[in-house]
């Protein structure tokens, strides 16, 4: 386990990688700057799609742009399915495209180098996922092939727009606070953070990557027997596809093994037999460590911060919240307040047309 102490120097780790990432200078943070359209794309009432495509789930509203707020009208939700080709993917989106709907804006959960083309916010697909391949549409520009798609289908032209999850994530905050001091957060299944370099651009820091930290033994065993080893080190530590994992390895013989971080929960509750101290403080040092990359921002950006926050470990893992809100505060001598945002992912999306 990181001695307390050493919390400290991992922010200031965090905070160093983020500026020598500012400086072009070698980082283990990604830091893919996005810029965002300067005019607005739809006028005031004017009625248009967003899709959220990512995880399990597929979102689909329709929306309108009343003065500076996004008004979601209508939203549906289904199972997403698999997406072994582009095509595959084309196909939903134009079977999903509603009548009358000139620009579609599309929260989609998977790596994009963005391109800022025509005062709108694309992303080339960098690559598919396991479940995901995309295969015909890795290397392509998301927007302008289902834009071309749709033109060849319908003989339509529509405007799309989009962006990964976490830049959506940061996006949704807009209008609740300034975008200066607005940063998004993913602390679920997965972990990452997006925030504002200035008003017309943020940064996704794919910031599993971080490792700039002491890998705990558990960790180490982890990532060893992870598919790709040596990537996303800071996520195999805390996330809640992870955490469980360093529970059943260091689980004593009269304990059980469990299958999730959700059972993890459940135990540090003592709602199921399990080690509950071991749960407990597997929460405790994810939630600390994760504090460790808040309070870099925070310290990077100088200032009062809000974080629009994602993730069920987050808002309802054994006493998460409230460990981090402290360990946060030990870390920085700024403000920083946690905030939820209904149909994030949707609202966020909109931002970028609005």
């Amino acid at each position: 386990m990181v001695k307390i102490f050493n919390y400290r120097q991992i922010t200031r780790n965090f905070r160093r990688e983020i500026e020598a990432a500012v400086k072009g200078k070698t980082s283990s943070l990604p830091f893919i700057v996005h810029r965002l359209s300067p005019t607005p794309l739809v006028e005031d009432g004017e009625k248009f799609q967003v899709l959220k495509i990512g995880g399990s789930i597929l979102q689909n509203g329709l929306v309108y742009k009343k003065g500076q707020a996004v008004i979601v009208e209508s939203l549906e939700e289904e199972h997403l399915p698999i997406f072994s080709t582009g095509k595959a993917f084309l196909a939903l989106v134009k079977s999903h495209l509603r009548k009358n709907i000139k620009v579609l804006a599309i929260n989609f959960a998977y790596p994009l180098k963005p391109r800022l083309e025509n005062n709108r916010l694309d992303g080339v697909l960098i690559g598919g996922s396991k479940e995901h391949a995309f295969s015909g549409l890795v290397g392509k520009q998301v927007g302008a092939e289902i834009e071309k798609f749709i033109k060849l289908k319908f003989n339509k032209q529509i405007m799309v727009c989009l962006a990964n999850d976490t830049i959506c994530l940061a996006l949704s905050g807009l209008g609740t606070s300034s975008p200066v001091g607005l940063a998004g957060g993913i602390v679920g299944t997965g972990m990452n953070f997006a925030f504002f370099l200035d008003e017309h651009s943020l940064v996704n820091l794919e910031s599993a990557n971080f490792n700039k930290f002491p890998q705990s033994p558990a960790g180490l065993q982890v990532d060893s027997q992870s598919i790709k080893k040596g990537e996303a080190l800071f996520e195999k530590e805390v996330s809640g596809a992870y955490l469980f994992q360093h529970y059943n390895l260091r689980l004593g013989k009269e304990f059980s093994k469990i299958e999730s971080t959700h059972q993890m929960d459940k135990a540090a509750r003592g709602e199921i037999n399990g080690d509950k101290m071991l749960a407990r403080e597997l929460f405790k040092y994810s939630a600390q460590l994760i504090s460790c990359q808040i309070a870099g921002i925070t310290n990077y950006k100088k200032r009062d911060m809000v974080f629009v926050m994602e993730g069920s470990l987050f808002w309802v893992g054994y006493n998460y919240r409230k460990t981090v809100e402290e360990s946060v505060k030990s870390l920085t001598k700024y403000k920083v307040k946690f905030k939820e945002i209904k149909d994030c992912g949707i609202v966020g999306a909109a931002q970028l047309v609005v």
